[in-house]
């Protein structure tokens, strides 16, 4: 199950973050545990970047994988939505937010980018989904 907290004023499509973390499960063969989504703005991620990462600075989107197998939960994503504005280029906000939702989601499912190997599996993932979700939902 997804659960989504959007602690901010602005209105975002949650059915479509919905539909993606229904299709990506499907699609890497996951079955649906639970998954938190908690949407922040006016850069309050930092408070979280600096607690659990200890970097005192901005970012749009973290991942928080969860540890304990024996628990029916993927971990908790939190995104940024101002940050989401500032980066979102010509694309809508809702457009960036489901991307770095996805980002986030594939993280908790183990895809990572500190090696370089890494980082080419990621960016190949995410450019399918990408892709996917275009065609589908965007």
């Amino acid at each position: 199950m997804l659960d989504i907290d959007n602690q901010t004023s602005i209105d975002i499509d949650l059915s479509k973050l919905e539909y993606i973390y229904k299709r990506l499960l499907k699609e890497e063969n996951r079955e649906e545990k639970d998954v938190s989504l908690l949407l922040l703005e006016k850069g309050q991620i930092r408070y979280y970047n600096k607690k659990f990462r200890g970097k005192d600075s901005e970012t749009d989107v973290i991942s928080f994988a969860s540890d304990l197998a024996f628990l029916p939960t993927y971990g908790d994503i939190v995104i940024d939505l101002s940050v989401a504005d500032k980066q979102r280029g010509n694309e809508s906000l809702d457009y960036e937010v489901m991307v770095l939702f996805m980002h986030g989601l594939l993280h908790l499912l183990g895809y990572d980018h500190l090696s370089v190997n890494d980082k080419e599996i990621m960016d190949s993932k995410e450019k399918e989904y990408i892709s996917l979700f275009k065609k589908e939902i965007l």
